[in-house]
């Protein structure tokens, strides 16, 4: 999942892509890349990168991330003049640092939507035409909530359909 905090301080969260060289060439991936400022991404997602190095050649979002984790690395991954690496202990710290060194861009959070309903503004889903038997239960952290939404926008892009949600307060 992504997510983004525009500079009204929103976030959008939205389920990863297969074929991401796919996605990186839409029009909705390229206004993505445009409009992000700085990432915050889990631990885990953070480790799906099978070499962390890579990051600074390859990923699609050239900005400063914010790595949420008890766990820093012992050796902090290859950085270049557009992407650095900064490892926080909490979500709030994270999105802080994040909102702060995105300045008027969007703040994009990749990985689960593992972030405190107070601070989600803006939902997207992507859907994929994928049935999964096992994984991640992305919601399941929010059973005590009632989250209202509001439906905004509704995207096609090949077999993927994106839903942006704003979140009622």
């Amino acid at each position: 999942m992504s997510a983004t905090i525009k500079h009204e301080s929103k976030i959008r969260i939205a389920l990863l892509y297969p074929d991401l060289n796919e996605l990186v060439q839409s029009d909705l991936m390229q206004e993505s890349i445009r409009t992000t400022g700085a990432v915050v991404m889990g631990h885990r997602t953070f480790q799906m990168a099978s070499d962390p190095d890579s990051y600074a050649d390859h990923y699609e979002f050239q900005v400063p991330l914010f790595i949420i984790t008890e766990q820093v690395p012992e050796r902090k991954p290859k950085e270049n003049s557009n992407i650095s690496f900064t490892f926080v202990d909490t979500v709030e710290a994270a999105i802080q640092q994040a909102k702060q060194a995105a300045g008027e861009k969007e703040v994009t959070v990749v990985g689960g939507p593992n972030v405190k309903a107070g601070l989600v503004d803006e939902l997207q889903i992507g859907i994929m035409p994928i049935l999964l038997g096992k994984g991640q239960r992305h919601f399941e952290h929010l059973e005590d909530m009632q989250i209202m939404l509001k439906k905004t926008k509704i995207v096609e892009t090949g077999q993927r359909t994106d839903i942006w949600f704003t979140v009622l307060k």
